[in-house]
């Protein structure tokens, strides 16, 4: 399908950056129609030059040819769970890749991903959908970032790093090369991660030890 427009779910701070990208991004071929946000305070206002259309039951009467969305919500769970309501809609997505940032020709990025400026992805990394790689992270050679996860500001993730889905690694953590983290498991701002994460738990400091344990999501 070609993309004609696109919405924008969230229009909280980070679906305002991501409007900001898709705004003036000189390479985007289709038109923003506005935010989508189940906060109904917010409908028929217009946030930084976007109107907000309503809450998820604008869908049911739009036109839908060639329109297509991006999940700009900063939780992960936040960002599955309308992902999939997308879905099972057939609605498609589009992705927001700022200008500003640096990703090399030999790296693969799924649907929905959100890249922001100053942002670095080397070659051969494998970006999962719907990931959020934040203003001035950094994901060197081979890594593999599964979807849903969040790579905050300042963040640096080595070469041949796993992060599993639905991650989130606060900012200006460092993961160092080879390491792998599990699915949905967190790692503090400022951490250094020197040891493989199992899924479902917190880890913090220098370097990154467990102190949680999560239930499975």
């Amino acid at each position: 399908m070609t993309i004609t427009n696109c919405v924008i779910v969230g229009a909280g701070g980070h679906g305002r950056e991501i409007a900001e990208i898709l705004q003036t991004d000189p390479r985007v071929g289709f038109s923003i129609k506005g935010f989508i946000d189940d906060d109904r305070h917010l409908s028929n206002q217009i946030i930084n030059g976007l109107p907000v259309l309503g809450d998820w039951s604008w869908f049911e009467t739009a036109d839908r040819r060639g329109l297509a969305v991006i999940c700009a919500l900063g939780s992960a769970e936040d960002r599955r769970k309308m992902a999939t309501r997308a879905a099972e809609q057939n609605l498609s997505f589009c992705s927001a890749v700022s200008p500003a940032a640096s990703v090399s020709s030999h790296a693969r990025l799924g649907e929905g991903v959100m890249i922001l400026p100053h942002a670095v992805v080397g070659p051969n990394c494998i970006i999962g959908d719907h990931v959020i790689i934040n203003v001035g992270a950094t994901v060197s050679h081979d890594t593999q970032i599964a979807r849903f996860s969040t790579i905050n500001p300042g963040v640096h993730i080595a070469g041949n790093v796993s992060i599993g889905e639905g991650c989130y690694v606060g900012v200006g953590a460092s993961v160092i090369h080879g390491i792998s983290v599990g699915a949905w498991s967190i790692v503090g701002g400022g951490a250094v991660v020197t040891d493989d994460l199992p899924a479902n738990v917190t880890a913090v400091g220098v370097p990154a030890k467990v102190i949680k344990t999560h239930n499975q999501r």
